[in-house]
């Protein structure tokens, strides 16, 4: 991502921290690498407050930290499956929408793919959360293994668990999160990633089983495949495109960059929301941050280094609509045209994937131990 020097950002941030030390506090409860510094930076300039953020690898994570309640947060961000479970168990405040002068759906609007998973997912509780980034799942893969490419553009998900669809050695990573792992068997055997019965608990750990992988992790497959340590991984689309956009701070030619990722059509579709929970102590200070971020030039801002699509319309348009001759700019709108190609009002999906929903605790559970027993042989 095109950022500032490293020096700039540290004395920018140390005097604001100074500024703030004695401030109110928004306590934050994060995805790592998941906001621009200089985004929290203005938010406290503005308002005189500090951002005190706290980070968490899963979204089980997130219920975790919140239903134990030993630090009390103001704002979560975890996914929408998550959001429904934490909704579903009285863990969420609904958010006050008339507090927010920029959730407008006629001068704000939201990006129809957020719209969509809004409509599958939150019908009737969008006051609950309100979206912070969204986008898919795919397979990343590296370039520099011959082959690689040509098989997994033509076998999907059958170059991730077959073997013999993929050149020989082919390394393979798996997301360490079992409601993923359990998810991409499905969609191998073409089933939802949402179904619960014990004959699909049974076919995907047969699925996981006739692959072994080189490495079950999470932020690290995609540093894994840009060290060419890893040839193909179920990752993020954002978290390929966080890596993809360090290459292009490099050399802004997309044509250098020595690895892709293939997006199915059949994947998980995601959204990760802007939550308030029950327990919150700075409720209007959560409000103003909601606010904030879903102005159009923040939301720009934010999107411009966290590597997911921005869920504000606008962000998005002035992302793709650049016009100027910066190589760099032009690179990120070439890939969200790309990765985050916008549907025709005309199209009958507006959204690319399926999201998750909320599995029962007793099934989710049986996942875990599957995954767990499939992990160690």
């Amino acid at each position: 991502m095109k950022k500032i020097s490293v020096f700039l950002i540290s004395l920018w941030l140390l005097v604001v921290s100074s500024a703030c030390s004695g401030s109110e506090k928004l306590m934050l409860l994060n995805w790592g690498e998941y906001i621009n510094d200089e985004v929290v930076s203005r938010f406290e300039q503005e308002y005189h407050v500090r951002v005190v953020p706290t980070y968490v690898e899963s979204n089980e994570g997130f219920y975790e930290k919140i239903d134990n309640a030993t630090t009390v947060y103001d704002i979560a961000v975890p996914s929408e499956y998550m959001i429904e479970k934490m909704k579903n168990d009285g863990l969420l405040q609904k958010i006050d929408l008339t507090k927010l002068s920029n959730y407008d759906p006629v001068n704000n609007p939201l990006m129809p793919g957020v719209l969509g998973i809004q409509g599958a997912m939150f019908s009737g509780n969008e006051e609950y959360a309100v979206p912070y980034f969204w986008g898919t799942w795919g397979l990343m893969y590296n370039k520099q293994k011959a082959g690689l490419e040509e098989a997994v553009l033509a076998n999907a998900w059958s170059a991730f668990f077959d073997v013999d669809k993929v050149p020989s050695g082919t390394k393979v990573g798996m997301y360490n999160i079992p409601r993923y792992a359990y998810a991409a068997a499905m969609l191998y055997n073409g089933l939802s990633v949402n179904e619960e019965s014990s004959t699909a608990l049974a076919l995907a750990e047969t699925t996981l089983r006739k692959r072994e992988f080189a490495e079950w992790g999470t932020d690290t497959l995609k540093k894994a495949i840009v060290a060419n340590n890893l040839d193909l991984a179920f990752v993020w689309t954002g978290d390929f495109l966080d890596v993809y956009y360090q290459q292009l701070d490099v050399n802004p030619d997309p044509s250098k960059v020595k690895f892709d990722i293939y997006i199915p059509e059949d994947t998980i579709a995601f959204m990760d929301g802007l939550v308030i929970p029950k327990n919150a102590h700075n409720v209007e200070l959560a409000h103003k941050f909601i606010d904030f971020m879903l102005r159009p030039e923040i939301a720009y801002l934010n999107a411009s280094v966290v590597g997911y699509c921005t869920p504000v319309l606008k962000a998005y348009d002035q992302i793709v609509g650049y016009q100027g001759d910066d190589p760099w700019l032009k690179a990120w709108a070439q890939a969200n045209l790309k990765y985050y190609p916008k549907p025709l009002p005309t199209d009958l999906v507006q959204f690319k994937g399926t999201p998750l929903t909320n599995l029962s605790r007793e099934y989710l559970a049986s996942i875990i131990t599957m995954v767990n027993n499939v992990k160690v042989g």
